[in-house]
């Protein structure tokens, strides 16, 4: 006869394993977001438990040293809430992390949850120490400059703050003494602790395999935590940033010189390339609108530069081949950003390969692409190269495209400054000259400003003739023999070519007919048109824009 247990050891039974095992639970249905290399975005469909699962947040404090993050945070939290009290109801734990204020919670029930947790079979190795970075990010380029710490306050807004914050009697250093109010905390159901071995301890006791991270400050503590998102990642749980609920540490003074919304979302791409993919919290409230900070927490205006062209403007390889490098675009806006009397700007390449004025016009992509950008200050225009071998009777028919797009931009952004350019030479013997003098001729009829980058070009072509362009070349060229010294460089496709962006394999193949013929820029290549173009753009800025001194 089988063994009878009494009714209260039943109920006892149930009433133990309940938190782990809920049969009428609707799961969490996530699309996972994570990136090549290349940056290219991916999703991934996700059905996670909600009793497997654990919402953590990760310093959102009553008061903060920067004024700006504290505005930010205030926009952000009533978002947050609504995703805790979704998330908790529906069976997540949620655990609150307002790091260095635990003394503020001593012997409340949510603490000592946190505090009572079994310890784990397995404590990893230093659980309870920050992660700066994975063995994954080695070699990757950091997304911006973080090194002074600093944000986007104004100097003089921050020192203000800080006499306020003295004035409260706090550390106008590390203010914070609790999280902030708006997150309720459940003390019923929710656990508090700013402890990696005691979080990893509630985590494991309760058979928690993913993790949410929300909060602040994304390159920092959300990310480098004794419970932040590479410690979580590298010791096997299955965690997710939640990417419109948090923000950056991060001065747009510094490099890269973007914006502080814009340093936030390279920091969120860098996540997803190296450490884990990231969710948005319409996901969890099911409303289809993510949060966005107001356009108060933008910082001060930006100029916008439009950069439109052909493939030597997009610059489409060096992008391919070393896409965490900084790019034709990047370095204008570097160059401009160092130059301490100049507004920050933002810099748009709309370059597209391949492409004349009349397939841009035509096609479609200028209503697409040009016409619905941030009204531009600056217009760099470079086309030419293409126009010449695709569009019938050139000569009569190039000043009248052009001069349609003209009327176009003036349209689309009429407080633009449109500045026609020169092509660049292909080489110091095919410096185009035939097509950069109609280009010159339509700037002067319409009264705009010319800038020749062909002399810059050719100067530097003259110190090498192959020193600014990439080597593209098929590999059906290539001697059987010498074959496998290629085979890291081949891209694939009907004709596989050979690709490098430097000299690397000039020993083995420059003696080949043809090695040299493709003429498109380089690395090299762009940074002199970069340098040359941020050249003429500053004193121009500086004239209309410049901060007075």
């Amino acid at each position: 006869m089988p063994a009878r247990f009494p009714t209260c050891v039943v109920v006892f039974l149930l009433f133990a394993v309940a938190p782990f095992v809920l049969a009428d639970e609707s799961p969490f249905l996530l699309d996972l977001q994570s990136r090549d290399r290349r940056g290219a975005a991916k999703t991934t469909r996700e059905s996670w438990q909600p009793s497997r699962t654990a919402i953590l947040v990760c310093d959102m404090w009553d008061l903060h040293t920067s004024p700006n993050a504290m505005v930010r945070e205030g926009e952000m939290a009533p978002r947050m809430n609504q995703v805790l009290e979704k998330a908790r109801a529906a069976g997540a734990l949620v655990i609150h992390a307002p790091s260095g204020c635990m003394k503020t919670y001593e012997g409340t029930p949510a603490r000592e949850r946190a505090r009572s947790a079994p310890a784990a079979a397995r404590i990893p190795h230093q659980i309870g120490e920050w992660c700066e970075r994975l063995p994954a990010e080695e070699g990757a380029v950091y997304p911006f400059d973080q090194n002074d710490r600093s944000n986007d306050d104004d100097p003089g807004e921050k020192a203000a703050w800080a006499e306020q914050l003295a004035a409260r009697g706090v550390n106008p250093k590390a203010p914070w003494t609790r999280q902030i109010d708006v997150l309720r905390i459940d003390q019923q159901k929710d656990a508090i602790s700013d402890s990696g071995v005691e979080i990893w301890n509630l985590l494991e006791s309760r058979n928690i395999d993913n993790v949410i991270l929300m909060g602040v400050h994304v390159n920092m503590c959300v990310s480098g935590r004794p419970f932040g998102l590479r410690q979580m990642a590298k010791n096997g749980k299955h965690v997710v940033l939640m990417r419109d609920l948090t923000d950056a540490i991060y001065n747009p003074e510094r490099w890269p010189f973007v914006s502080h919304r814009e340093g936030t979302a390279r920091f969120v791409e860098h996540i997803e390339k190296h450490i884990c993919p990231t969710i948005t919290s319409d996901q969890i409230l099911g409303d289809k609108k993510p949060f966005a900070f107001s356009d108060a927490t933008a910082g001060p205006q930006r100029l916008q530069i439009l950069l439109i062209g052909d493939s030597t403007t997009e610059a489409s390889i060096p992008k391919k081949l070393a896409p965490d490098e900084p790019q034709f675009e990047d370095h204008v806006r570097i160059l401009l950003g160092i130059e301490p009397d100049l507004p920050p700007v933002d810099v748009y390449n709309e370059g597209l390969s391949g492409e004349y004025i009349r397939r841009l016009l035509d096609s479609g992509r200028y209503d697409k692409d040009i016409a619905t950008k941030p009204k531009a200050d600056y217009i760099v225009i470079r086309y030419g190269l293409n126009d010449a071998s695709k569009r019938e009777d050139f000569t009569e028919n190039f000043p009248k495209d052009f001069r349609e797009l003209l009327a176009r931009l003036r349209h689309d952004h009429p407080d633009a400054v449109l500045i026609p350019m020169t092509t660049i030479p292909y080489s110091t013997v095919r410096n185009h000259a035939e097509i950069n003098a109609l280009i010159t001729r339509i700037a002067a009829e319409e009264k705009l400003p010319l800038f020749d980058i062909a002399p810059r070009y050719l100067a530097e072509l003259e110190k090498g003739p192959n020193m600014l362009n990439y080597r593209r070349y098929a590999l059906s060229k290539v001697p059987e023999a010498l074959r496998p010294l290629a085979t890291p460089y081949v891209q694939p496709g009907a004709d596989p070519q050979i690709v490098v962006l430097d000299n690397r394999l000039d020993a083995f193949f420059g003696h080949l007919p043809g090695w040299y013929n493709d003429r498109h820029p380089s690395l090299a290549g762009y940074n002199v048109i970069a340098s040359e173009t941020a050249k003429y753009l500053t004193p121009m800025i500086r004239k209309d824009h410049g901060k007075p001194q």
